[in-house]
């Protein structure tokens, strides 16, 4: 099917035309001819007289996205958030993207509520401000008063934003998809992917009861800290289009002095709520800037507007664990190898060229004193470097260092002498050694052997019917090649050996690592040391097997 009777089925075509020509307006009308779509005649005329396109492609785009409007504003917003999906310069660009929007009127704020919650303002509240606190171009907040007097803040959705959105995301698939076609160097940022991603976002952010959901999770996860607080959702006043909290009579934290709190303590404080966040509980504030944090004397820390949230798992919390802790002690040829590791690639890497880049930006950003080495330039150099080299850093890591890089952004307003990595090591090797103590590796090796359990159990029934066979005298093996056989024995041979000395290594770290978290420990010692002993004998018998088989 071609693009011009793909279109015919697009109801909005005012606003497809409409998106061509912005992208036009800024210089992307040989995009435009080469998607095909600049002779449809369905569209009509869509690129203008040919004009010298003014700024870098990054700024031309972020230009279009602001004069598109809400949808594609809160794209190139997501899209600052992926370094692993474009390049560095268009990250910086969208970030700078806002969505200050006009509030929609107070009658249309009561259609909303009376349509959400079945009820009447007058009959919820005893007061209910009709001038938003908050307005942006999904909600807006407004503050009331429970009739029980308590201050509440009431965020209702836009009305129709959800249609509109929508309709904008199916065009935007209808754009990626025509672009995967007939523009294949695009395919180097999987425009499809980008777009399915948002639409995930998107329907994530529309649903008020996930944000509901959000907070009371982070409530339980921050019960025993009073000085960390999320705001209490009223769940009897809150639904998909309306969320009603706790109001918060703080303010940003980086005006924090104006109520006479110590930004040192302000600056510290926050940055290990985010490290509790993120390697703790594997679930985080993925935008902590100053707007979403308040602050008040008591409790001293409230995270606001918590619809977007990064999760990662205990696989992703380890890795990225070691990252930091190898940064911290400045084994720079640790954070090769790591970053190696956890990197997507796109094609085949020369890894001596990526270890030297990424050893010259270590080298370049950590050979200056403590407070001028900065944790987000740093990273921002190393998705550079990594996208140079066609390796993409997965998505959640972009995640969890967006969400550390925000927070030392907002410590350093506060106190321009704190560092993240001399503040964060402390508290990094504490949750190193919790994450390796004797119960968490003892849990480790109950898993693995319960894998492993389960996988013999769950052997396809073709191997218990060759067992059968066998026993009964009736399996026959027809072979060809005369050397077929002992190359398989040899190879059974191989992968025993294989297995046995990952066993090996699996006991001797357990053990190494008993002695070091737990050593006060005499029954810590004695598995430690049984661990020793069990893997000197395998790794005897490993060697007298080769020795034996002369291979």
């Amino acid at each position: 099917m071609n693009a011009i009777s793909v279109l015919t089925k697009i109801k909005d075509l005012q606003r497809l035309r409409q998106i061509l020509a912005v992208l036009a307006k800024y210089g992307y009308g040989h995009m435009i001819e080469r998607l095909g779509l600049e002779g449809s005649k369905v569209l009509g005329t869509i690129i203008p007289s040919p004009t010298a396109p003014k700024g870098t492609n990054p700024e031309r785009i972020r230009s279009a996205f602001e004069e598109l409007g809400p949808t594609f504003i809160k794209l190139g917003q997501i899209l600052s958030t992926r370094p692993d999906l474009v390049p560095p310069d268009y990250v910086a660009e969208f970030s700078k993207l806002q969505d200050d929007v006009s509030p929609f009127p107070i009658e249309e704020v009561e259609d909303q509520i009376r349509l959400e919650l079945g009820t009447e303002i007058p009959d919820a509240f005893s007061r209910f401000d009709p001038t938003p606190v908050a307005s942006a171009s999904l909600s807006q907040v407004h503050k009331a008063v429970l009739k029980n007097g308590r201050q509440v803040a009431v965020k209702v959705q836009r009305p129709g934003i959800k249609p509109l959105i929508e309709s904008d995301i199916d065009l935007m698939y209808l754009l990626a998809r025509l672009a995967t076609k007939t523009i294949p160097e695009l395919n180097l940022y999987s425009p499809i992917k980008i777009i399915r991603e948002f639409e995930r976002t998107m329907m994530k952010e529309l649903d008020f009861t996930i944000e509901a959901a959000n907070s009371e999770r982070f409530r339980k996860n921050f019960k025993n800290n009073e000085e960390i607080n999320f705001p209490a959702v009223h769940s009897d006043l809150s639904g998909k289009r309306i969320i009603t909290m706790d109001f918060i009579n703080g303010v940003k934290i980086t005006d924090a002095k104006v109520l006479g709190i110590d930004q040192k303590t302000l600056a510290r404080l926050g940055l290990r709520a985010v490290m509790e966040m993120v390697f703790r509980d594997g679930f985080f504030h993925s935008d902590p800037h100053p707007g979403n944090v308040f602050v008040m004397p008591h409790p001293l820390i409230t995270y606001l507007d918590l619809g977007q949230v990064g999760r990662v798992s205990e696989d992703i919390k380890n890795r990225m664990l070691l990252l930091l802790l190898a940064i911290t002690r400045e084994d720079f040829e640790e954070v090769v190898q790591i970053l190696y590791r956890i990197g997507i690639k796109e094609e085949d890497v020369d890894t001596g060229e990526f270890r030297s880049d990424v050893l010259d930006i270590c080298e370049k950003h950590f050979g200056k004193q403590l407070k001028y080495i900065e944790l987000g330039a740093f990273l921002k150099d190393i998705f550079e470097g990594a996208f140079r080299h066609k390796i993409r850093i997965p998505y959640e890591y972009a995640l969890m260092c967006k969400a550390l890089v925000t927070m030392e952004s907002v410590g350093k307003t506060l106190d321009p002498e704190i560092n993240i990595f001399e503040e964060s090591k402390p508290y990094l090797l504490e949750i190193f050694k919790n994450r390796y103590s004797f119960e968490n590796i003892s849990k480790d090796l109950t898993k693995a052997l319960a894998y492993l359990s389960t996988t013999l159990q769950e052997a396809p029934p073709q191997i218990k019917n060759i067992l059968d066979r066998l026993e009964e005298g009736k399996f026959k093996i027809r072979v060809d090649d005369a050397g077929a056989v002992k190359r398989a024995l040899m190879w059974e041979a191989a992968i025993n050996r294989i297995i046995l000395v990952v066993l090996i290594a699996l006991l001797v770290f357990s053990s190494l690592m008993l002695l070091i978290f737990k050593s006060s420990s005499a029954l810590a010692v004695f598995f430690a040391v049984g661990g020793f002993a069990l893997a000197s004998f395998l790794g005897l018998w490993v060697i007298l097997s080769i020795l034996r088989s002369g291979s």
